[in-house]
């Protein structure tokens, strides 16, 4: 895949206005249709579930702050200028008053910030105006006049899923969020990576399917999952969400719940031998996101979370502020963020147990087989890469491993290699008819149920 065109189409994103339940969502989703074939599923407003609300469409017509007749703000100059949500105020107050009213950031003063609780809390709901900190240094004692116009209407959430069909039903699934105004990083770049993930899927023949879910964080996914059949639900085998993918830092790796399922160990096997750097963490200690809807109760898909955050509170500098615009994304790190999921699609379709055909021990440097791998040598000058040894140590056991106990990616990992490489050169074994490569699907784990229903395996 070339980068370009992920840091091209997240461009295009940057475009559009989205939020939860917003007038622009609908051209968005537009857009992306023109790359891949969507389903769209609607969420009228009002609709309630587990104390989530599908809220109203909401848009701004006017904000502006006055002092002295004259105005000195207009809120309507770029979608973060007014906090999402706000009610409708007009009115005079004093410096004092007013500033309880203004989000800022001091550390970005040309910012303006992304406030966005009045959507997951309606009950909460008030006004403010993002004001970046360059202007709000300049406000002086006196009296504003503020006059905000937000307009509340009818609307429909809007979830879009793609779905590629495999052999089996079994489905893995990718997420990210769309409702962040004009942002880059959080979460357009996320959204591209996985529109060209499922681009290359299309061009392939798998054993899973795959299914793209994006909507707005955590009320989308809500309200999606809820609607799922049982059925459906237990045909969920594992998945991962996608975010901040395009700035510095290490390619990060949130675990699933229970940590240590097969998802949790591609994806550490993956970012582990093709990036330049990465880190694994717990559960929910990445930057945090749909994952915890994922793995709710009575839904219990292991879901990953895979980001670039820098640091739990702070993901990354320009995070939830106007700056966050596609000129802040690097094209070999959204690269290189694309490669670890497409690596981890290859590495579950191709985990295999080995099943040997012979007894005793091969003599591997035979030119009948020619499958010895080079170690260091204190008699002979070798020119061998810096893992050789660990080729060399995995020589030294791999022939008891061919008794099915193992798979590739078990392999893989206790010896720290690359799964592709090991995968490659096990099947070298299999196309000299020592052995048999069995494939390794993936199982889905327990779904509990809610008190006074039994519990039932959905695998």
């Amino acid at each position: 895949m070339n980068p370009k065109e992920i840091w091209t189409l997240t461009a295009d994103l940057c475009e559009y206005a989205t939020g939860v339940v917003t007038p622009e969502n609908a051209a968005f989703f537009e857009r992306i249709a023109e790359e891949l074939p969507l389903t769209l599923h609607r969420y009228p407003s009002g609709q309630m579930y587990n104390g989530w609300t599908v809220p109203q469409s909401w848009h701004v017509t006017q904000a502006a702050i006055y002092k002295d007749g004259e105005q000195i703000f207009d809120g309507t100059v770029h979608p973060l200028g007014v906090a999402a949500y706000s009610r409708s105020f007009e009115g005079e107050m004093d410096l004092a008053s007013l500033k309880q009213h203004l989000v800022t950031h001091p550390q970005i003063p040309e910012a303006y910030v992304y406030h966005c609780m009045w959507q997951y809390r309606p009950w909460d709901v008030d006004w403010a105006m993002s004001m970046p900190y360059q202007q709000y240094e300049q406000l002086t004692p006196g009296q504003y006049r503020v006059e905000l116009i937000t307009v509340y209407e009818p609307g429909e959430m809007l979830v879009a899923t793609c779905d590629h069909q495999g052999a089996t039903d079994q489905t893995l699934v990718f997420n990210a969020h769309t409702c962040h105004p004009k942002m880059a990083n959080d979460d357009f770049a996320g959204v591209a990576v996985l529109i060209r993930l499922f681009q290359w899927l299309q061009t392939q023949e798998t054993y899973y399917s795959y299914r793209l879910v994006l909507g707005p964080e955590h009320l989308g996914t809500v309200f999606y999952l809820k609607d799922q059949s049982s059925d459906e639900l237990a045909r969920l085998v594992s998945g991962a969400f996608a975010e901040m993918p395009g700035t510095k830092g290490a390619v990060k790796i949130a675990s699933t719940f229970l940590g240590n399922q097969p998802i949790d160990r591609a994806f550490h096997n993956a970012a582990r031998h093709e990036t330049q750097s990465y880190e694994r963490v717990p559960w929910r200690q990445g930057a945090g996101n749909d994952e915890t809807v994922w793995e709710a109760p009575g839904y219990e898909v292991p879901f990953v979370e895979v980001s670039r955050c820098e640091d739990l509170l702070a993901p990354f500098r320009e995070y939830h502020t106007s700056l966050d615009t596609a000129e802040l994304m690097q094209e070999d790190q959204l690269g290189e963020f694309y490669q670890v999921f497409e690596s981890v699609v290859r590495i579950l379709e191709n985990d295999a147990r080995l099943y040997r055909y012979f007894d005793g021990l091969i003599c591997l440097s035979n030119p009948a087989y020619d499958l010895y791998m080079e170690r260091p040598d204190p008699a002979v000058v070798k020119d061998l890469d810096a893992d050789s040894e660990k080729w060399g140590y995995l020589l030294d056991n791999i022939f008891r491993y061919m008794d099915g106990s193992m798979t590739v990616l078990d392999i893989a990992e206790k010896h720290d290699l690359s799964f592709h490489a090991v995968h490659a050169y096990i099947s070298k074994f299999r196309d000299k008819g020592l052995i048999d490569m069995e494939f390794a699907p993936l199982s889905r784990p327990l779904i509990t149920q809610k008190r006074g229903e039994l519990n039932v395996f959905n695998g």
